[in-house]
């Protein structure tokens, strides 16, 4: 799917994130074959939400995974110091153990910010 496809959110509008069950399962899908992406490989995976919401799920190091909900056209605004106000993305780091079969929750964006989200994200990834 591409960006021109996609809507852009309405000023007026919050966007509807997934919850975490949903990234959860985002997750899940990812790591069983993501059979319900539009494009994926070993390392990363593009689920479609809606019109105007997308879902990268990252394989960030072995079971740790990173799922991102973000608008990819962006938000329609009003003025432009109305975009500092706007949760630009939602996001989870998940930990799979396949020795439970269980998944923990290790960072969500609503709950660190989104700057200390893209820290740890980082953080992750790099091992």
């Amino acid at each position: 799917m591409t960006q021109e496809a996609r809507k852009r959110i309405p000023y007026d509008q919050a966007p509807d994130y997934p919850t975490y069950d949903q990234a959860l399962d985002y997750a899940k899908d990812f790591r069983l074959g993501a059979e319900g992406s539009y494009e994926y490989d070993e390392r990363y995976a593009y689920y479609s939400l809606s019109s105007s919401l997308e879902i990268l799920t990252t394989l960030l190091r072995e079971n740790i995974y990173s799922v991102v909900a973000y608008p990819p056209a962006g938000f329609e605004v009003a003025y432009a110091d109305d975009i500092e106000g706007y949760e630009h993305f939602r996001g989870w780091i998940i930990q799979y153990d396949p020795g439970t079969e269980t998944w923990t929750l290790l960072v969500s964006s609503q709950e660190v910010g989104l700057d200390e989200f893209k820290r740890l994200r980082r953080e992750y990834k790099g091992g």
